[in-house]
């Protein structure tokens, strides 16, 4: 999912921080280590085709949990082996079933683009910068249809399967407009949506449910969420020149929650967004990861835009944090 090479040599940051926590404006990001991070759009890939004989020995070496997504995908030059232009014209098939990665084409769509990403932190909290190209159609005008642009991060410290595939372990083939996603009627009139006035389906861990209309016992749950299985996840969403932070989970369900820590600033010039998500480290929210210096954090980037719905995103593969430790993005510390 992601290609990972690193742009600029790490320096420590010296930045200069204005009284209060820290946002885009007030950490020197010139100064910050940076590195590139390729996203592609994955068309209706998901978990059930990564598994599959349509994955062909990929699958089979995912069920083992022998190999991650970069030892096939990914070039020592850190380019990424995907056909990802054809998958996003609807013009490649899965190997056995012969079902196409997109069936329904987004004229003109790319394959692949680049988002440059940095980090720091400090006692207090985690900042990770986002930068990619764009034409900027949610900075310029509110969205009229789909979805604002917007850039979210799933971030786990402990889970296994997550270090390895990233977000594609949420994703499923009967997810809201994906292929097998059961209709309006069948998601309200079963007990958990339906008590949730909710008609979609939406992202889960592979681990929490056996398909959209069944949890784990609950004991699973509890003992997954016990061991680090809870996906955190943030989002900085940008609408009419404005973006807004917001802060949620993934486990058998995917919630935003309606108070959050997380805050997010942005700008749109010379053709390119930038995004800074801000999270605490040592959160009270149980939701929420916590973190501390020496930790090495594994990431999952969505990039949502030109108002897309749902799926027609572009993803990354999971790539690493590392609080002061060296990973595929360094975060050095910084001082108030």
């Amino acid at each position: 999912m992601r290609g990972i090479s690193l742009l600029l040599p790490l320096f420590l940051i010296m930045a200069l921080i204005l009284p209060g926590a820290a946002l885009a404006g007030e950490i020197n990001w010139n100064k910050a280590g940076a590195s590139k991070i390729s996203l592609f759009y994955p068309g209706v890939t998901s978990w059930e085709f990564l598994t599959s004989d349509d994955h062909r020995l990929g699958g089979r070496e995912i069920k083992q949990g022998k190999k991650d997504c970069k030892h096939c995908h990914l070039s020592k030059e850190g380019e990424l082996d995907l056909k990802a232009d054809e998958i996003a014209s609807g013009t490649v098939k899965m190997k056995r079933s012969h079902n196409p990665f997109e069936p329904e084409p987004l004229p003109g769509k790319k394959g692949l683009i680049t988002a440059k990403v940095q980090a720091a932190y400090d006692n207090d909290y985690m900042y990770i910068r986002i930068e990619w190209d764009s034409k900027g159609a949610g900075w310029q005008k509110k969205a009229s249809k789909g979805l604002p642009d917007r850039v979210s991060l799933q971030i786990n410290k402990s889970e296994v399967a997550f270090k390895k595939y990233g977000c594609f372990i949420t994703c499923h083939n009967d997810l809201s407009t994906m292929p097998n996603s059961p209709s309006r009627k069948e998601v309200v009139s079963n007990g958990y949506y339906g008590s949730q006035n909710r008609d979609d389906v939406r992202l889960y861990a592979y681990y929490a449910r056996t398909s959209w209309s069944e949890r784990k016992p609950q004991g699973e749950l509890d003992k997954r969420i016990k061991d680090g299985g809870r996906i955190d996840l943030v989002s900085a969403e940008i609408n009419n020149g404005e973006v807004a932070a917001h802060d949620g989970w993934i486990m058998d369900d995917r919630k935003w929650e309606d108070k959050t820590s997380v805050e997010a600033s942005g700008s749109y010039g010379d053709g390119r967004y930038a995004a800074v998500i801000r999270t605490k480290l040592k959160s009270t929210d149980k939701f929420d990861i916590q973190a501390e210096d020496g930790d090495v954090i594994s990431v999952g980037m969505a990039i949502h835009e030109d108002g897309v719905e749902k799926r027609k995103h572009y993803v990354s593969f999971p790539f690493t944090v590392g609080l002061g430790a060296n990973a595929d993005v360094r975060a050095e510390k910084i001082s108030r």
